[in-house]
């Protein structure tokens, strides 16, 4: 009986133990901070570039993240991909619209064959500097704004969202194995290409293009595949191409950077405001940065090139006039075929009309990155 009794007293101790327990407990959790609502969960994102680790291009896709990444508040997760460590430059063509990698660096006049509308920008021997080929593609007030107009339509049906140029260059030129004073030297010449617009001045010039990686040129020139490559300074200096070139000719081959910063669309869409605010921000930091970057590294890159014994050549006036004579001709019918007499005319109007206006690159960078955050939602 003693026993019983004892266990039953027992039994209701430890029942008001845990009331006791629970009371005491309770006030605490609900005094435990409390994740805000609608706090924006952490997004892992892959980044691919394509220039060498050094370049650059490359330093200004590291600057973007280190931006977004502050400036996302740490809800914005980079893992960077560079020199091409996931794919080639030709490969994201494909593998960013099916969402193999989330942003990335691309070259552009890859992406012809699903947007058309490239072809327009790059109109080599249109644009008179630097300055003018922005203000076409992004100054809208002065009758510009191929890229809203022409080329985020197109990228957007290839499920891609375009956020900023990553300067690489702004202009090109054509390195070869073999001496080019005129233009028919370049007559049978194989030259690298990197897309279509790139071929039709190739081809205008006799020459026959090639259309090859940035990662080949190296090999596709060493045994003899190609004959030149039609790129940046910068790059034959990076890839160490001087050991099979010789010669470089120099021209006014100016256009809008050949890349771009841009993100699959579907990717972009399930962002949140504010990671899609962070990351435009950090898109024009990047821009700016590059394009400084750029203008100073094609000088240093040209001096550098002479230092290692290649021939800089600058055409003569008259022998500019001849090439521009060609090359242009060929870029207006290439425009208007593709594009019809109607649309094809209204993109080289945008190129003509703003070819006197003053407003800068820099300026020019700002207003496009300004409208881009009018239309977040």
């Amino acid at each position: 009986m003693f026993k019983l009794a004892r266990t039953h007293r027992h039994r209701v101790l430890m029942f008001l133990a845990v009331i006791l327990a629970v009371v005491l407990v309770l006030p605490a959790a609900n005094c435990a901070p409390k994740a805000p609502e609608g706090a924006v969960p952490v997004t892992n994102v892959r980044i691919h570039s394509q220039m060498p680790i050094g370049h650059y291009l490359t330093e200004s896709i590291d600057l973007f993240i280190k931006e977004a990444e502050a400036r996302s508040k740490g809800t914005l997760k980079f893992t960077h991909y560079p020199a091409m460590q996931l794919h080639k430059d030709i490969e994201m063509v494909d593998v960013l619209p099916k969402g193999g990698v989330e942003m990335a660096q691309i070259s552009s006049l890859m992406f012809l064959g699903k947007v058309p509308e490239l072809g327009a920008v790059a109109a080599f021997g249109l644009y008179k500097d630097y300055d003018h080929a922005v203000r076409a593609t992004y100054d809208v007030e002065h009758g510009g704004g191929l890229t809203p107009k022409v080329l985020e339509p197109g990228f957007q049906k290839a499920n891609i969202k375009l956020l900023s140029y990553v300067c690489y260059a702004t202009s090109s030129i054509i390195a070869t194995t073999k001496p080019v004073h005129k233009v028919e030297d370049y007559k049978g010449l194989r030259i690298r290409s990197l897309g279509k617009t790139v071929s039709v001045v190739i081809e205008s010039l006799g020459a026959a293009p090639v259309l090859m990686s940035a990662a080949d040129m190296y090999m596709g020139l060493q045994r003899g595949v190609i004959d030149g490559v039609l790129t940046g300074a910068t790059s034959i200096y990076e890839r160490k191409l001087y050991e099979v070139v010789k010669h470089l000719q120099d021209f006014d081959l100016w256009m809008p950077s050949a890349f771009s910063l841009a993100a699959n669309l579907d990717f972009w869409n399930k962002l949140a405001p504010s990671q899609q605010k962070a990351i435009l921000e950090a898109a024009l930091i990047a821009e700016t940065y590059s394009t400084e970057r750029a203008i100073q590294g094609e000088a240093e890159a040209r001096k550098a090139l002479k230092d290692k014994g290649i021939e800089v050549y600058r055409f003569s006036g008259a022998e500019l006039d001849r090439f521009y004579g060609i090359v242009r001709p060929a870029i207006i019918q290439m425009i208007k075929k593709d594009y019809g007499e109607e649309k094809g005319g209204m993109i080289i109007g945008m190129i003509e009309a703003t070819r006197d206006a003053k407003t800068t690159w820099k300026k020019c960078y700002e207003i496009n990155n300004k409208r881009l955050m009018a239309e977040i939602k």
